[in-house]
């Protein structure tokens, strides 16, 4: 499923640190998209995982010093420009996603 994070972001340099741990996520985690926003105060990220609740567990203590996170799944009935769903593969290190052929 696709996610929705919002972050009000209270660090932007630490939250901006994270990158490489967030390209990193756990198996059955991936983000999509990140959309700062000039001030670099506020993002919008669209992540794929297979809850909100797995999403949460992942992000929320690595961003606990640097971000309030507010989490919604999409609506993919009524949602425009998503990219082609993933299947998650929980085998592979890193939560890599392979396209389903």
């Amino acid at each position: 499923m696709f996610i929705v994070a919002e972050h009000n972001i209270k660090n932007p340099e630490a939250f901006f640190r994270l990158a490489p741990e967030v390209l990193k996520a756990r198996p059955g985690v991936r983000i999509v998209q990140s959309l700062p926003n000039m001030s670099n105060d506020r993002a919008v990220c669209l992540w794929e995982a297979h809850s909100v609740e797995d999403l949460k567990a992942f992000l929320d203590p690595l961003t606990a010093q640097s971000s309030r996170n507010t989490y919604y799944e999409v609506d993919s009935t009524k949602a425009t420009g998503l990219p082609s769903a993933t299947a998650l593969d929980e085998t592979v290190p890193g939560g890599a996603a392979t396209r389903a052929a």
